[in-house]
């Protein structure tokens, strides 16, 4: 039985990683991570970059942009991105729709390193790029879904097919390259890629901003995970597909703080903390640990590091105190809470 979260603990547990001390992290560790939310605007493509560094240092790693958006890969590839002919979209295609040419997999994985700096002296890194061609993918998944449906006794392994495309797409890259961890960044609507990566991920790693909207996207993420109505859970029994992604981690992103209490959340990112405590109770057993604070993580503000960071394609942990940036016209400076920063997204890390 799932232990209930309380505030006080969530808050002490910070309070903790904040003065540089380890806690309790869920005991599972998995291969493949999604980064999700139907939020826009919360910095996720940003915290997807930094745990993509921060997994590089320790595993040989695979990442994958399912956003037609493209702001992973763009953070990986910088304006190289121009010279990509091949992303995840060409590898979609023939997987969804048999008999269009397949690709090589060597034409679509592309090593991080030589493009971003930061990445050249972890473990190996490659990427899968993204496309805005999968802004017209859902309705293409959705036809050829139905399709399948109508034909007959091979309507079952025609659909687990279709829905498994991402996952034999890695499962080559993984082979090819002998990697060991996987992390897809994801869009903030469900309908095509995403769907897909969902089907993929063994574990989630879901921001949440101190807003309301990204509080009801949260309930709507985690309800999508247990509501069998719901196209997920749908179409992955009519698939006979029984593996569900559990919920690794709860990323709160833009939190605000006490500037007299060191280390405490103000008073407006604990009233939102609650509201997501609330929904982590009721959605308790959609979690990898037994005792779901261990996946509640609180961050920093992105108004100053996190514009840095996904600008200048350089990792929170590598940004030094007082180191000034321009970007967009404005005089951005590194200020002394980056450390903390760095603290919480090494905790959040240590969990992947």
């Amino acid at each position: 039985m799932p232990v209930k979260v309380t505030l006080e603990e969530v808050l002490a547990r910070f309070r903790e990683i904040a003065e540089g001390n380890e806690v309790s992290k869920p005991n599972a560790s998995f291969s493949t991570y999604a980064v999700t939310n139907f939020r826009g605007g919360i910095g996720k493509s940003t915290l997807a970059f930094n745990l993509a560094w921060e997994m590089s240092r320790k595993s040989d790693t695979l990442l994958v942009d399912v956003c037609p958006q493209q702001n992973f890969t763009q953070s990986l590839l910088g304006a190289d991105i121009e010279q990509v002919e091949t992303t995840i979209y060409d590898a979609l295609l023939p997987m969804v729709m048999p008999g269009t040419p397949t690709i090589e997999i060597d034409d679509l994985i592309i090593s991080v390193a030589p493009h971003c700096t930061p990445f050249r002296k972890g473990k190996k890194t490659f990427i899968i790029p993204g496309s805005k061609e999968l802004f017209l993918f859902p309705s293409l998944l959705y036809t050829q879904l139905s399709a399948a449906s109508n034909i007959g006794q091979r309507a079952k392994s025609a659909t687990k097919n279709i829905l498994e495309s991402i996952v034999a797409i890695i499962k080559k890259a993984q082979k090819a390259k002998k990697l060991q961890k996987v992390l897809i960044d994801t869009s903030p609507f469900f309908g095509g890629a995403t769907h897909l990566a969902w089907v993929t991920a063994d574990a989630l790693v879901v921001p949440v901003r101190v807003d309301q909207h990204s509080i009801d996207a949260l309930r709507l993420t985690l309800s999508m995970l247990r509501d069998k109505t719901m196209d997920f859970l749908r179409l992955n029994e009519q698939a006979g597909i029984s593996r569900i992604p559990k919920v690794h981690a709860i990323a709160m992103t833009h939190c605000g703080w006490n500037r007299q209490a060191p280390n405490t959340p103000d008073r407006s990112t604990q009233a939102y903390l609650q509201y997501v405590i609330d929904i982590v109770n009721d959605y308790a057993d959609l979690f990898t640990s037994d005792r779901p604070v261990e996946c509640i993580h609180l961050l920093d503000d992105f108004h100053s590091a996190g514009r840095i960071s996904g600008s200048r394609r350089i990792p929170i942990a590598q940004l030094k105190v007082g180191t000034q940036f321009t970007i967009e016209g404005h005089r951005l400076e590194v200020n002394p809470s980056i450390t903390r920063y760095q603290k919480e997204l090494r905790s959040l890390s240590a969990a992947l």
